[in-house]
Formats: C-alpha cells, sequence, structure tokens
C-alpha cells in the first residue's frame, strides 16, 4: 500500500518551471525614485548524498516567510517615496537557486537599476550549511547578505564567521530590527550586526534577553503565489504570541523568544483570520505558537475564531498546547472546549517520553504528575502515572472531537534496545493519533548543548546533521546505527500497514473525533507512512521529491569561504565532502574541545 502511495504522488504533474521561480514577474519600476528589490529567502538542507533537498509540493509553509513578508510590506506602506520589490523564495518548493540563478538575479537587478538586499530568514541548524553557502555566493557577486534565525541567534562561532566574510548577522525576533535594516541599507550604512535593544527583558534557561512587543507588530503576510506551492493551497500560519515558560533542556525557544510570552492584539488575530478566509480563501490555519495554552489572551483568540465560525466560515485549526492543558482543573477544560469551538481538528503536544526519568533529564517537569514532582512515587509508579496521565489527556481531546499529535524523542539517556518500536506500540495503545519521531539532538544554544561540549559526547560538528533525525551525541548504553534502527522502527511500527489500512478503511473512526479531524488524521496517517518510507522527515519534507544536480561542496566555514569566495566561481570543486567530516570554525575554547573528525558511534 505504501508503495503503490509513493507511485501515485510521483505520478502527479509537478508545478510548471514559472510557477517555481518567485521573481518570474518582476522588471524595472520606473514611477519612483528608489526601488528596493528584496529577496525572502529560505535556503533547503543538504541531503545524506549530498544533493539538495526540493519538492514538487510542501506540506508546511515556512511562519517566518510569512512574518518577515508582514514586516517589509508594513515598512513599504510607511516610505511612499520607495518602490518595494519583495520575492519570497523557499528553496525547498521554489526553484534552486544554483550559480547561474544566483547570477541572473544579480544581473537582472543590474539590468533593471534597482538596489538588491538578499535576506537569508529563518535559518535553522540543519539549515545553516545551505544558507551559509548561499550567502557566500550572493557576497562574491558583491551584493548586501542579511542573514538571521534561531541557529544565527543561538552560535556565537556562526555570527563571528558570517561577519567576517561581509554576511550582516540578525539575532532575535525582528520586529525592532528589520524597519532600521531597510533603512540603512538604502542610506549605504548597514551595519554588521542587528539585535533587539527595545521590548522587554525577559529569562532565558541560560540569562536574560531583550525581546520586542508583538501587540502592535506587523501581522504575516498572505502571500499566495508561495501558498500554490504546498499541497494545501488553503493553509497558512499565524502566530499569536511568542515564548515559552518552561525549561525543556533541549529547547531553543526559551533562549531566543524568552520565557516571557508576550500576545498579538487578539482582536487584531481574528480580524487577520477573518481576512484570510474571506479575501484569501484560507480554510485551515497552523497556529504556531509553542504553547497556546500559556498565551496570555488564548481566550479572546479562540473565542472569536468561533464566533467566525458560527457565521458561517469553514475554519479549522491546528494548535500546539503542553500536557496540562488538557488535565485538570476548570481552565484546562476551559480551553479544550474553546479550541474545539474555533474549529481545532488537531493538537500537538510534546510528550517527549514514556519515561519519568527521560523526563527529568530533559527538564520537562510539565509532563510528570503532581505526585512524581515531589517525590512521592518511586520509579514504576511514575512511569504507570505518567501513562496513566498520557491516557486521559488523550481521551479529553477525543470526547472534543480533536485529534491528537504528540512528538516523542528517541536517543535519551533512558531509551535502551527496543526502545523504538516499543514507544510506538505504547502510544497507538494510549490512543495517539500520530506521531513525529525526533533524534535527541543538542541544538546550540541550548543546555544539552553546553553540557554535550562540556562531557565531549558530541559525534560531530557538522551542523547538517543537526535536524533532529540525526544521532549527533554520543549514548551511554546504544551505538548509533543501534539508535539509527530504533528510529526507523518507531516509524515503521506506528505507520505499519496493517494501521494505515485500518485507518483508510474505517476513515479513521475513532470514538469522538469530528469529521474534520477524522479525515486530517487519515491524511496525514498516509502522507507520515509515505515520507517516513521515502527516507524524509514529515515535518522537514514534502511529497514528490525533485531530483536536484546542486550539490554539497563544503563542510566547514573556511572550506565554504575558500570555494565560495577565494576561486571567484571559475570552476566547480572537483572533491565531493565526505558525510561526517567536520570542522565548524570556532573561537571558542569549548568548540575548538569538541573539534572532531568523522562521525562516529
Amino acid at each position: 500500500m505504501i508503495a503503490a502511495l509513493a507511485e501515485l504522488f510521483a505520478s502527479l504533474p509537478g508545478p510548471r518551471l514559472r510557477d517555481t521561480c518567485p521573481d518570474a514577474h518582476l522588471g524595472s519600476s520606473p514611477r519612483r525614485a528608489r526601488t528596493l528589490r528584496l529577496y525572502l529567502m529560505k535556503a533547503s538542507r543538504y541531503a545524506d548524498d549530498g544533493r539538495l533537498m526540493q519538492f514538487r509540493w510542501g506540506v508546511i509553509p515556512g511562519n517566518t516567510l510569512s512574518v518577515m513578508s508582514g514586516l517589509a510590506r508594513a515598512w513599504s506602506a510607511s516610505r511612499p517615496q520607495i518602490d518595494l520589490q519583495l520575492v519570497v523564495w523557499d528553496e525547498l518548493v521554489d526553484a534552486v537557486l544554483d550559480a547561474p540563478t544566483i547570477t541572473s538575479i544579480v544581473a537582472a537587478a543590474a539590468a533593471d537599476g534597482v538596489d538588491l538586499l538578499i535576506g537569508l530568514v529563518g535559518v535553522q541548524t540543519g539549515e545553516y550549511p545551505r544558507a551559509r553557502d548561499l550567502a557566500l555566493q550572493f557576497r562574491r557577486h558583491g551584493v548586501a547578505v542579511a542573514m538571521g534565525g534561531f541557529h544565527v541567534s543561538s552560535d556565537p562561532a556562526t555570527r563571528t564567521f558570517l561577519q567576517s566574510a561581509g554576511i550582516t548577522w540578525v539575532s532575535g525576533e525582528a520586529e525592532d530590527t528589520f524597519a532600521p535594516l531597510l533603512d540603512d541599507f538604502l542610506a549605504r550604512r548597514m551595519q554588521t550586526s542587528y539585535a533587539p535593544t527595545g521590548g522587554i527583558r525577559s529569562k532565558t534557561g541560560l540569562g536574560t534577553i531583550q525581546v520586542p512587543s508583538v501587540a502592535t507588530a506587523p501581522l504575516p503576510a498572505i502571500e499566495l503565489r508561495y501558498l500554490r506551492r504546498f499541497f494545501n493551497r488553503r493553509f497558512a500560519t499565524i502566530d499569536t504570541s511568542r515564548g515559552c515558560p518552561f525549561v525543556c533542556s533541549f529547547c531553543a525557544v526559551k533562549n531566543v523568544m524568552g520565557r516571557s510570552v508576550r500576545a498579538r492584539d487578539p482582536q487584531r488575530v481574528v480580524e487577520w483570520v477573518r481576512h484570510a478566509c474571506d479575501e484569501h480563501g484560507i480554510h485551515t490555519l497552523l497556529v504556531v505558537d509553542d504553547d497556546l495554552y500559556r498565551s496570555p489572551t488564548w481566550e479572546a483568540v479562540l473565542t472569536g475564531v468561533a464566533a467566525l465560525r458560527r457565521s458561517g466560515r469553514s475554519i479549522s485549526l491546528f494548535l500546539q498546547a503542553d500536557v496540562e492543558a488538557a488535565d485538570g482543573h476548570d481552565q484546562a477544560q476551559r480551553f479544550v472546549e474553546k479550541a474545539a469551538a474555533a474549529g481545532c481538528y488537531q493538537v500537538f503536544m510534546g510528550f517527549e517520553s514514556l519515561e519519568p526519568a527521560n523526563l527529568i533529564a530533559l527538564r520537562k517537569h510539565q509532563n510528570r504528575t503532581v505526585e512524581d514532582r515531589r517525590g512521592l512515587s518511586d520509579l514504576e509508579r511514575a512511569a504507570d502515572d505518567l501513562r496513566r496521565r498520557y491516557r486521559r489527556v488523550v481521551s479529553r481531546w477525543h470526547a472534543a472531537g480533536v485529534g491528537v499529535h504528540c512528538g516523542y524523542m528517541l536517543g535519551l539517556p533512558g531509551d535502551r534496545v527496543g526502545c523504538g518500536s516499543r514507544a510506538a506500540r505504547e502510544l497507538a495503545d494510549l490512543g495517539v493519533d500520530i506521531v513525529s519521531f525526533f533524534a535527541a539532538t543538542p541544538l546550540p544554544g541550548t543546555e544539552d548543548h553546553q553540557s554535550a561540549l562540556a562531557d565531549g559526547s558530541l559525534v560531530t560538528n557538522d551542523w547538517n546533521f543537526f535536524d533532529t533525525t540525526h544521532f549527533v551525541r554520543r549514548h551511554a548504553v546504544l551505538s548509533r546505527s543501534e539508535l539509527e534502527h530504533e528510529y526507523r522502527a518507531a516509524y515503521r511500527t506506528f505507520y505499519s500497514a496493517r494501521r494505515i489500512a485500518w485507518s483508510a478503511t474505517t476513515l479513521h473512526r475513532v470514538a469522538g473525533l469530528s469529521w474534520s479531524s477524522r479525515a486530517g488524521m487519515l491524511a496525514q496517517q498516509l502522507y507520515y507512512g509515505y515520507a517516513s518510507r521515502r527516507g524524509w522527515h514529515p515535518m522537514l519534507g514534502g511529497i514528490g521529491r525533485r531530483p536536484s544536480s546542486e550539490r554539497r561542496r563544503a563542510i566547514d566555514d573556511e572550506q565554504a569561504r575558500a570555494i565560495y569566495l577565494a576561486d571567484c566561481g571559475s570552476s566547480p570543486a572537483t572533491r565531493e565532502p565526505t558525510a561526517g567530516i567536520v570542522s565548524i570554525a570556532s573561537t571558542s575554547s569549548a568548540h575548538a574541545q569538541a573539534k572532531l573528525s568523522p562521525m562516529r558511534s
């Protein structure tokens, strides 16, 4: 069945070539004295075979692109003397940014007499090698480049390298820095770095940072050309709040966005949803708040969206919340009811593990029972109580008609042989509809990364592998090959042919689920089974991988500098990098101690 599904997806007609090139409509703009051609680019990433990952259709639009597009359009509206030509380019689903394409972008800007600025946005750690390679190629042409995202915000060594290569780095959220950056660029005084200076001071897991207020900040822009690159063209994203109050050791959110949860004006959010539905035909929204339940405005937002639904609009929501949002007190019950009334068909929760000892190691205390947190339970009882709690939470969401999607990590300290398939079976028994399995990854800027540097347990410093699908930290008991086996076994067990066949033949008949939720869970069961067997993480890939001739040429920063800046592009490199070779440039002694050669078990 899975093979037949893969053949079906592969046989579907792909997009027209013109549709994959986001700047095909551009030309000179003589209406005003000054034209800024701004490219907001989301880099793809290199697969294990060194080729670039690209797909006919995406699955989840990038929220960062939408947010940055909204900021750019708000900036343009306040500066009528500037003609903004905005190009949103997601390399995962749009045309590949190979050397000829980059050359043509630069040449077209020169021919049209416009100012050209490249913004590489939302760069995650696993995407950084590709983003860096693109930035260096544009710099070789003398084009101004700015780069931001979680990785740039979290890794000082990366920022040092970017600055040395003439690439402006942007740290943290962009609401307070993007407009000054654009103004400085046009005034020919763009700085080497930008970071938030206003807003409020917020605690993180490691100290404090400055974060902007977002109450009246511009809302994300809906770029219809971009959304057409996704399988569900009526699907968009919105963030109603930022930050997370918890202290999970693996999570970078609290260290980049802070632990103080800041919310947008709920009336503006609801009006944005109405406009997206009425004017753009958007019917499904992923609310990307790290934990909507912790937002101070969740009730106003959900009440407003429920009113839109009662007025006849078809709106469905995919939310993220913590386990406590459906367990216990009156506020939790009200949250579940309000979410269901607002059209929530799926909720994502980070279960992370079924073992209390692993949750303690992750500092994921909010998942543990009160008795366990107080030290009143032994390990066996705590494990039983945790499973009962998860089952209770799943049942309450199901009773409200909402499907349950959980995140689960493998490679944690307490994991042993058989942990992948065993977790998959237990999660299915608990009633979970969809599971996203992840490799435990010590991302830069997190406490886990600091501890991995301190104890020397990193097996590679090649950022390309820090994508939550590779095991980059040595495990005390399991070898890397054993961890990879458990990861594959988890997906194959949960998304077995038998389970998917049941979901398909019964239309995912689970007691309590609404029809929209059942349809959504069935579609995701099919997609997750397809993607996991084709070799990419369902949340990081798409449908129908496109062949790409673009290959990885550099592993570390200095190798990339030598290839993309020193050789002036005269000829392609003859040596292809070997997967796992590591030499991330660093000025810190901790990084120097962790500098390793090949990826090892």
